[in-house]
C-alpha cells in the first residue's frame, strides 16, 4: 500500500461565494472489492446529535428522544443493521438522556457519543461512559479551510498531531474512535487526508474509523466527478489507500444527500450516517426513512420493519417540528393526487393485473393503511370524485359503491367543482373573477350529494 506524504502547503476550494463548479475527469472511480472493512452494510443515526440542531426549534425534548430511541430499536427490529445512534454528553439533558438511553439495554442501535478531539472531552466521555460506550465520533476538521481558518493551526502537522493525542487516549481507555473528518469534500485528500487516516490507522492498530462529511452537501454522486467534490472518487480513493472502515455523513444542500449515501455504500463505505425526515443544519442531514427505503431496494430487505417510520414522523411532528406532508417516504401526502389521469389509475390498479400503475409501493408497508388516495381540486376527474363520494356514503349509511362515472349525480358534481374553479367571466377586466382556490372537502361532497339525490327522487 503507497504511503502518501503530507502536504503543508495549504489548499483551498474557494468558489467566491458561486455555486461550487463540478469538474469531470478522463477515468471513473473504481468500485472496491467487497472486504470486512466494506459489508456488511450499515446504517448509523444522528437524530438525536446533528439532527438536533435544526435551526427550526430550540430544543429536541428529553422525552421524545427516548421515543424515537424506541422507534429507531423497532425500525431495526433485531437485524442490527442500523447500527448506532449517537448522542452528546455536555449538558445535564444529555447526560440524563445518555444514562435512559443505556438503560433500555438494546442490543441495536447501539449508544454511541460525540467529542472534539481533546483531551478533556475525553476525559468528559471517560468519567460519565463508566466503561458502558464502546465508540464515540471525534470531530477532526479536514479541510484547510477548517484548519488554518476556522481553527487557527499553524501548520497541517500541527493539526495532525493535536487531533491524534485524544485519539490515542480513547484507544487506550476501550473506546473505538471515529474520526469525523469534516468538510472532507472541500480537503487536501492527497497531500492531508489520506496521510492522516494511514497515520492514525498505524499509530491505533487499525482501530480507528472514519466518517466522510460533506458538510456543507456540495459532493456529487457522479463517478466521473473530480476529487474532492466526487464522491464516488472521494471514497474509492480513499478506501483503497488506507482500506480504513469509512462511513458517509452527507447534507442535502443541492438535493444529493441520499443519492451520496448510496453511491458511498456502492464505492467503498461500511457505513452511512443519517437522521429522520433529513433534520440538520440549513437544509438537513441525508434523511434515515430515504436510506432505508433505498437501502431495501439496493441490498434487500434484511427485515426492517418499516411501520415504525410512520411512528418516527408522527413523533417528530408532534413533539419536535413540524415535518413536510411532502416528504419522500413518509410524508403525510405522498399517496396523493388530484390530477384526473392520476386518479383514474389509482383507481383501476386495485384491480390491475400488473399491480400498482401511480403509487411507487403500497401505504401498507409503511403502516399508512388510511392514507388519502385523492384531492378534489381544479385538475380532478370523476374516478377520484367517485372514490371519495363512496367512500363517505359507505362510512355514513354502509351502503357500498352507491356511485360510478355513469351516474347523473356524479356529472351534475362534477360540473359544479368545475364551474366554482372556472369562476365568472368580467368582460371588462377581461378576466375570471371569484373562482374557488381551495379543495373540495369530503364531506362538502357528501352533502351535495345527498340533496341532489333528495332531488331526483322528489
Amino acid at each position: 500500500m503507497t504511503e502518501y506524504q503530507l502536504n503543508e502547503e495549504k489548499k483551498y476550494y474557494n468558489f467566491q461565494g458561486k455555486l461550487p463548479h463540478v469538474g469531470l475527469t478522463s477515468e471513473a472511480a473504481v468500485i472496491p472489492l467487497e472486504a470486512p472493512h466494506n459489508s456488511p452494510k450499515l446504517i448509523t443515526d444522528t437524530t438525536l446529535r446533528d439532527g438536533a440542531q435544526d435551526p427550526r426549534f430550540a430544543i429536541f425534548p428529553n422525552e421524545a428522544k427516548l421515543k424515537y430511541f424506541d422507534l429507531l430499536h423497532k425500525l431495526d427490529n433485531g437485524t442490527g443493521r442500523i447500527e448506532s445512534v449517537e448522542v452528546f454528553i455536555y449538558q445535564k439533558r444529555d447526560l440524563w438522556t445518555l444514562e435512559k438511553l443505556l438503560a433500555r439495554g438494546y442490543d441495536y442501535p447501539r449508544v454511541t457519543t460525540w467529542t472534539r478531539a481533546t483531551p478533556k472531552d475525553i476525559k468528559l466521555l471517560v468519567d460519565v461512559g463508566q466503561g458502558r460506550i464502546k465508540e464515540t465520533g471525534m470531530l477532526a476538521s479536514s479541510s484547510d479551510h477548517h484548519i488554518f481558518d476556522k481553527l487557527g493551526f499553524r501548520s497541517k502537522k500541527e493539526a495532525m498531531d493535536k487531533y491524534l493525542a485524544p485519539i490515542l487516549t480513547a484507544c487506550e481507555h476501550g473506546i473505538i474512535p471515529r474520526v469525523h473528518l469534516e468538510d472532507v469534500t472541500k480537503a487536501d485528500i492527497a497531500g492531508w487526508v489520506i496521510p492522516f487516516i494511514q497515520r492514525t490507522l498505524k499509530e491505533t492498530n487499525k482501530q480507528a474509523h472514519f466518517r466522510l462529511c460533506d458538510t456543507l452537501g456540495i459532493g456529487v454522486p457522479d463517478p466521473w466527478v473530480d476529487l474532492p467534490l466526487g464522491l464516488p472518487k472521494l471514497v474509492s480513493t480513499i478506501s483503497v489507500a488506507t482500506g480504513a472502515e469509512l462511513e458517509f455523513h452527507g447534507h442535502n444542500d443541492f438535493g444529493f444527500a441520499t443519492a451520496n449515501c448510496m453511491a458511498a455504500f456502492r464505492y467503498g463505505c461500511k457505513r452511512v450516517n443519517v437522521t429522520v425526515a433529513g433534520l440538520g443544519e440549513r437544509t438537513g442531514n441525508a434523511a434515515l426513512e430515504q436510506v432505508v427505503a433505498n437501502y431495501i431496494r439496493f441490498f434487500g430487505d434484511p427485515g426492517f420493519n418499516l411501520e415504525a417510520l410512520t411512528e418516527m414522523e408522527e413523533l417528530i411532528c408532534e413533539e419536535v417540528a413540524p415535518t413536510h406532508e411532502k416528504l419522500p417516504v413518509i410524508g403525510k401526502s405522498i399517496f396523493t393526487t388530484q390530477a384526473g389521469l392520476h386518479q383514474t389509475g389509482v383507481q383501476k390498479q386495485k384491480e390491475a393485473e400488473g399491480g400498482l400503475i401511480y403509487l411507487p409501493f403500497d401505504p401498507f408497508i409503511i403502516g399508512r393503511s388510511t392514507a388519502e388516495l385523492n384531492r378534489i381540486g381544479a385538475l380532478s376527474g370523476m374516478d377520484g370524485l367517485v372514490a371519495i363520494l363512496n367512500r363517505e356514503w359507505d362510512s355514513a349509511t354502509g351502503e357500498v359503491e352507491k356511485f360510478s362515472v355513469t351516474s347523473r349525480v356524479i356529472k351534475r358534481i362534477y360540473d359544479m367543482i368545475h364551474d366554482s374553479f372556472d369562476g365568472c367571466y368580467d368582460s371588462s377586466q377581461d378576466k375570471y373573477c371569484g373562482y374557488r382556490t381551495s379543495f373540495w372537502e369530503p364531506q362538502e361532497l357528501l352533502e351535495l350529494a345527498k340533496r341532489f339525490l333528495a332531488e331526483r327522487q322528489n
